[in-house]
């Protein structure tokens, strides 16, 4: 095991982001890109053909917004939670290394058994935190959706839909406005739900879970 390749860079920034960002893209800031395009031109819509995005009704509904406000402060808590052990780790990774020359082989030996030991260890309670905060937005996101479920049912008659299209994952590109079915669900939504209250999943507290070494 390379201890050094393990603890470059942060251990935790990129957790959040990646928990968040596939429902998200609505909400999270985007770099400095060129000038927005002209629209595309649209053509009429298409009768009895209907699109939805759940992504756009997260990123645009009060509650996905409360949602993933949420979700960031939790990741922050996670980051705070397991940052001053990667930083001890990393520092005493790198003061072995230069102390190595001066030990002899038992003390060199067992010293780095004990810091790989502590990098598995924390190794596993990081992924159990990825694991619990994927848990947690799946569990909130579940809530939104069963929500979502009876104004779409409404909405679909109301609009003469013969086909709904999932634009998230059923490779729709471009598709006139008319023809979303998305902002008439946040609109309902937002009046049928603002915020959720929630904390992280605990996975390790869950029956039949193994401990994980060194979490909470």
């Amino acid at each position: 095991m390379n201890v050094r390749s393990i603890l470059s860079g942060s251990l935790t920034a990129a957790m959040l982001a990646s928990v968040v960002a596939p429902a998200n893209a609505a909400t999270t800031p985007a770099p400095a890109a060129a000038p927005a395009a002209a629209p595309v031109p649209q053509g009429p819509p298409i009768p009895g053909l209907c699109v939805i995005s759940f992504n756009e009704i997260i990123g645009g509904s009060k509650v996905g917004q409360a949602v993933v406000a949420r979700l960031k402060v939790l990741g922050s808590q996670v980051n705070a939670e397991l940052q001053p052990e990667a930083d001890s780790i990393r520092t005493d990774g790198k003061a072995l290394e230069a102390q190595q020359a001066t030990l002899d082989a038992a003390t060199l030996q067992a010293r780095r058994a004990n810091l790989e030991l502590r990098v598995s260890n924390f190794e596993k309670r990081d992924e159990l935190r990825r694991q619990e905060m994927q848990a947690t937005q799946q569990k909130q996101f579940a809530v939104i959706a069963k929500e979502v479920d009876p104004i779409l049912r409404t909405l679909y008659p109301q609009q003469h839909c013969s086909v709904l299209i999932d634009a998230d994952s059923g490779g729709v590109r471009l598709v006139n406005p008319a023809m979303d079915l998305s902002p008439a669900i946040v609109a309902q939504l937002d009046t049928r739900l603002t915020t959720l209250t929630f904390d992280r999943e605990h996975l390790d507290t869950q029956p039949g879970a193994a401990p994980a070494a060194g979490g909470r």
